[in-house]
């Protein structure tokens, strides 16, 4: 082994041992990161995280490109891969610790740890391909074209990594709760159409006298049709009032992301102007709401299709009312304005989906849908 070689594979080595404590750090909970957390006049972690990122990638395309063509020279990968131990391995992982749920928000803290613990991961696999090219003593050899394919996919999943965490400090806080939101708006939308579409007379055997026995046995099958008919008539009853609170929550979350969310400043995106306190509180809150609603409606429909109207109702109700918190904190401005008294656009399209969302409840019907058992 030449000791271009032999340079290489201990600079691979100590890389691949940072990566394993890298990932260990990143480990720690988050009482620990909130003790470390960035202090308000300190430059955001974001742009931080981002640069690292950007030359993590720009790192590991000379790496690879290295690794696959011939003849392989450990000095020059090495040379590549030290200022990864030296800088930007630190830098991504430190930005990363530096964002904490204090600073920023609990999920948004979360996202980051896993960002980062993901794309080193990524990196550790690319690295192990590289320590098996500078193990394998044919410098000189063109690499087999199942090594080359390997190293170069383990490439591709590293950028991607990195075009995560680049997207995602360019968003910031607002568009990684706008992502989060719109996921979980899609889901609400989905259970809702599904649940529209159920019909619950399908359940119900049309053919009632299909089979022909004794007249006690006749009888016994047309009470008993006759009972799954009633509970058919019952349950779109139920689907009926159900639907008239659940159809109108996607609408209301829909007017929060795209009139609130949606609008906050590019600088609170970038990280170069930092969210007030109340604005992290009612991110953070927007963001385990408008998650429990989504979780609620899937509950509501779940019931209904296992007959058990008065859960349906409940868990409908329970997401109206998530639902007016969520769009009660997004009425007042999120932002200072000049002049107090000003009403935007926005505003009223919130006040509107507020109304909207108020004007319909399910404690009547499950009062109905009680008298309807007793009956």
């Amino acid at each position: 082994m030449t000791d271009s070689q032999q340079e290489c594979l201990t600079v691979l080595r100590t890389s691949l041992a940072l990566v394993d404590q890298f990932l260990q750090s990143l480990a720690t909970t988050h009482v620990s990161r909130d003790q470390a957390g960035a202090s308000g006049s300190d430059p955001s972690p974001l742009l931080l995280f981002r640069a690292a990122a950007e030359g993590l990638k720009a790192s590991t395309t000379k790496i690879s490109l290295l690794s696959i063509t011939s003849p392989f020279t450990g000095s020059a990968v090495a040379s590549l891969i030290k200022p990864l131990n030296n800088s930007i391995l630190p830098s991504l992982v430190t930005a990363a610790l530096l964002v904490t749920p204090a600073n920023f928000t609990d999920s948004f803290a979360q996202e980051i740890v896993r960002l980062a613990r993901g794309t080193i991961l990524e990196l550790r696999s690319l690295l192990e391909l590289v320590e098996r090219r500078a193990k394998d003593g044919k410098p000189k050899s063109e690499p087999r074209k199942e090594d080359k394919q390997n190293i170069t996919e383990a490439t591709g999943r590293v950028w991607e990594s990195c075009d995560a965490i680049v997207k995602f400090s360019s968003d910031g806080v607002p568009g990684f709760v706008v992502k989060k939101a719109e996921q979980w708006l899609a889901l609400m939308k989905d259970a809702v159409q599904e649940l529209q579409e159920w019909d619950p007379e399908e359940d119900v055997d049309e053919d009632i006298f299909g089979d022909v026995g004794s007249d006690d046995e006749d009888g016994d099958k047309l009470t008993e049709k006759t009972k799954d008919s009633d509970q058919a008539t019952i349950a779109a009853g139920v689907k009926e009032q159900a639907l008239k609170v659940l159809s109108r929550i996607p609408q209301s979350i829909h007017v929060v992301v795209k009139q609130r969310l949606a609008k906050m400043p590019a600088a609170l995106r970038s990280g170069e102007q930092e969210l007030s306190s109340e604005q992290r509180v009612i991110l953070n809150n927007v963001t385990r709401d408008v998650r429990l609603i989504s979780e609620c409606i899937d509950e509501s429909a779940e019931a209904m299709y296992m007959g058990d109207p008065e859960l349906c109702l409940k868990k409908a109700g329970e997401a109206r009312a998530l639902t007016i918190n969520v769009v009660e904190m997004a009425v007042p401005p999120w932002q200072t304005r000049t002049n107090v008294q000003e009403e935007t656009k926005e505003d009223g399209f919130l006040k509107r989906a507020l109304l909207w969302i108020q004007q319909v409840d399910t404690s009547s019907s499950r009062s109905d849908i009680a008298g309807q058992g007793k009956g």
